[in-house]
């Protein structure tokens, strides 16, 4: 099972932009992912198109079972 940590972002120009952490810690809680929005939010270093981050609107847990056939 793979497990990623989905963070959604509102941009400045009111869309959703989500990042995706592959192979998050077992114990993330949701005041881990707020800290480390709040982080990413306040250093301002990622963009999507230019366009800066400016709010949590989610984090969630993402699981995919993979079963490779050969």
């Amino acid at each position: 099972m793979e497990k990623t940590l989905e963070l959604v972002f509102t941009k400045s120009d009111g869309a959703k932009k989500t990042l995706s952490i592959a192979d998050p810690r077992e114990d993330v809680t949701l005041a881990d992912a707020k800290a480390a929005a709040d982080k990413i939010i306040a250093a301002n270093v990622l963009t999507s198109g230019g366009v800066a981050l400016t709010e949590l609107v989610e984090a969630r847990i993402k699981t995919v079972t993979v079963s490779v056939l050969a």
